[in-house]
């Protein structure tokens, strides 16, 4: 047996004391390093404010456009980088002036919506642009020029609501954790009249004590009867029952009077724009023109092209002269591509449908749609929301202050001069915007605490936005009834044409005809 000294100075390096311990703890801490960067948790941040959720995965929440949302395409990124960075000098400028000794009280709008479409999603990034185009136009009008008074001032915020439940309420967290900061009192824009769309806007809407918000709310293009319960929000869009109405007084008149009227109508469950748009056409509708019983199709189901193609042999049958198409646009092209070879094809049929028409330009199956015009057999008629066409048709109806936004002179055109108004979303976002912005701006001028304003201070003034107090909007007069709807509301009726272009036919109303200044006493 070797000396114990012997043995000691030749063992290996890392065997000898104090090496052996020196080797053990660096092995300790590259265990543990590992173990942290095994547990720890997934960094899910966007940016300040927003954060990566669901599946499949979203950026949700809120930012003042130094983020875009967008989903790694060129061209989502494309879409949204321009306006974002307006909006966002916009908010800075804002915030320089409001922080001066003396200077402007200002209030935080957030123009909530999903900002990311998917295929298969009834708005397009297009349709998203135009929006946020539209609310910057207002933001920009309202803060610097008086036709809607001075103050406060507005930031606008940017927050995408996502397409699930999990998305929608991790967005709703991020505004309500902004709502102190940036003295956020309203919510406008919404998305489109679903279910889901209605639990948001509760939340929104409801008392601070019962887990909401507390905050007023525009909806751009919501249009479904349904909504009307909802506490605290308000439409700028004709609701579904004007736009029946506007639609079945059209059928009226020459030449369409005493045509035949075949439905077609999607029975989707959970889309309260399909089903009220088919409800409200048929009570306003006279009984004895419908042709046929009602046409139903489920767009929540697989098969609807094949369902669409096995109708029209029933179509023929019963030999309407015009379609009331109660579903939304992305499903036209599935519909319209059989109607070219249709068997009664030696016939003209009209189609006429709700103001979701409007996105079917932007929309993938569009060259099916301008097929079908080309053949000469069919035309497509919607009720539109908003159109420029509709300022020189009627232009009682479209009183100076929202349209001058959108003429020469206005911002709009300065800063998108390349950019279309024919689906009209950029003005539907603008009168949500400035809808918002009279609320907030009446409710200051009745407060005694030097411009701060409420939420609720601002749902409780919406009642007072009518008669000489309506919002001249460039959709038409905003004058709001007690369940938070347009009275008489401007609807304007639009062809497309067989090459694709857009005009306005006629501009009606629920009564037949739209409200106009004269009118507001």
């Amino acid at each position: 047996m070797p000396p114990t000294g012997s043995w000691v100075r030749n063992r290996p390096l890392w065997a000898r004391w104090p090496w052996n311990a020196v080797s053990a703890l660096a092995l300790l801490a590259l265990l543990a390093g590992a173990l942290v960067w095994l547990l720890r948790p997934e960094d899910t941040s966007c940016a300040t404010g927003v954060e990566r959720v669901g599946t499949p995965e979203q950026c949700v929440g809120v930012t003042d456009g130094s983020y875009l949302f967008s989903d790694g395409t060129p061209k989502t990124g494309k879409n949204l980088a321009q306006v974002s960075r307006l909006i966002r000098a916009e908010n800075e400028r804002v915030a320089r002036e409001s922080a001066k000794a003396g200077g402007p009280s200002f209030v935080g709008i957030v123009y909530l919506m999903p900002m990311i479409p998917r295929p298969g999603d009834s708005n397009t990034p297009d349709s998203v642009r135009h929006e946020l185009q539209g609310a910057y136009t207002a933001q920009y009008e309202a803060n610097h020029k008086d036709k809607y008074g001075d103050t406060p001032k507005v930031k606008l915020l940017l927050a995408n609501s996502g397409v699930s439940k999990e998305q929608r309420t991790a967005a709703l967290q991020r505004i309500g954790e902004r709502v102190e900061r940036d003295r956020i009192v309203a919510v406008a824009g919404l998305g489109t009249s679903t279910d889901a769309t209605e639990a948001m806007i509760r939340t929104i809407t409801a008392d601070r004590e019962d887990g909401g918000l507390e905050l007023a709310a525009t909806g751009s293009v919501l249009t479904a009867d349904t909504l009307s319960k909802v506490k605290g929000l308000v439409r700028v869009a004709p609701t579904n029952a004007d736009e029946a109405a506007a639609a079945a007084a059209l059928l009226k008149r020459k030449p369409y009077t005493g045509k035949r009227v075949l439905v077609i109508q999607d029975s989707r469950p959970d889309d309260q724009y399909t089903r009220t748009l088919g409800e409200a056409f048929l009570r306003a509708f006279p009984k004895d023109r419908l042709a046929g019983k009602v046409e139903e199709y489920d767009s929540s189901r697989e098969g609807v092209a094949t369902a669409f193609k096995t109708r029209m042999s029933q179509l023929c049958a019963e030999k309407p002269d015009v379609v009331y198409f109660a579903g939304r646009g992305i499903d036209l092209p599935r519909f319209l591509a059989p109607l070219k070879d249709r068997p009664c094809s030696d016939r003209e049929l009209v189609v006429l449908s709700g103001d979701d028409v409007s996105q079917s330009a932007q929309a993938a199956g569009f060259d099916q749609i301008k097929e079908t015009l080309r053949s000469g057999n069919v035309r497509l008629l919607y009720t539109g929301l908003a159109h420029p066409g509709a300022w020189k048709k009627k232009a009682a109806a479209y009183p100076g202050w929202g349209v001058g936004s959108f003429g020469d002179g206005g911002r709009y055109r300065s800063a998108f001069p390349e950019e279309t108004l024919d689906d009209g979303q950029a003005i539907m976002g603008h009168d949500s915007v400035i809808t918002a912005v009279s609320g907030v701006r009446l409710a200051a001028r009745a407060s005694e605490s030097n411009g701060r304003v409420t939420g609720s201070q601002t749902i409780q003034i919406w009642k007072s936005l009518h008669g000489v107090e309506s919002v001249k909007g460039a959709s038409g007069l905003i004058s709001l009834s007690n369940d938070g709807s347009p009275e008489r509301k401007a609807v304007p009726v639009i062809e497309i044409a067989p090459g694709g272009s857009v005009r306005t036919l006629d501009v009606s109303a629920s009564s037949g005809s739209p409200l106009s200044e004269k009118d507001l006493g």
